[in-house]
């Protein structure tokens, strides 16, 4: 009688068997990116220098320029478009400074006959600041041109358009999915003799 109850009250506390979680990996499928790239035309003209058409409609801003780069998220792309404008207002700047020494010290040559060297000099620095200017501007010039060749080697798919990466690493773990398994408990009844009888 006393087996009988123990064996009762051992099988009666028996918890629920919970499995381990599985962690279910599901490998990413292989993103494909397609745009529809113009390439753009480059056209070198005796007063404007190097122009920029696309579709017959002219690239002229820089603005006109992220937008048809920013679709790409290509880091060199930017890097030079972004590098072309900043040096382009560089030479604006510089260029403007100089022309301002020149007209300064033409005019003071013009307006003084007696002492005209330090006109002479602030016009000749200011003819060496423009040139300083200038040569901002052909780095500029250069880096914007860089810049479309390498967004015409993807139009012409020399180069294939890599998609973006997640920046969320959160994302990137593996998703863990737990399943649960449960043991039917036992009921024990006893027979009419006193001993316990197993039921699922």
């Amino acid at each position: 009688m006393l087996r009988s109850l123990i064996l009762f009250v051992t099988i009666s506390i028996v918890p629920l068997t919970i499995c381990a979680q599985t962690a279910v990996v599901t490998p990413a499928a292989t993103a494909t990116v397609t745009l529809n790239l113009i390439p753009i035309d480059t056209r070198l003209t005796t007063l404007d220098g190097l122009t920029y058409t696309q579709s017959g409609d002219e690239v002229k801003s820089y603005q006109d320029f992220h937008s048809i780069f920013d679709p790409l998220n290509d880091f060199e792309m930017e890097r030079l478009i972004h590098h072309s404008e900043s040096v382009f207002v560089t030479s604006k700047l510089v260029e403007s400074a100089g022309l301002i020494g020149v007209v300064v010290g033409v005019a003071g040559l013009l307006t003084n006959s007696s002492n005209q060297i330090p006109w002479l000099i602030t016009a000749a620095g200011g003819g060496v600041v423009f040139d300083i200017g200038t040569l901002f501007g052909a780095d500029a010039q250069t880096s914007k041109f860089n810049a479309v060749q390498r967004y015409n080697r993807f139009a012409y798919g020399r180069e294939q358009v890599l998609p973006q990466t997640t920046t969320d690493e959160k994302s990137m773990l593996p998703v863990a999915v737990p399943s649960f398994a449960s043991t039917p408990s036992a009921t024990m009844t006893p027979d009419n003799k006193g001993q316990v009888n197993a039921h699922q």
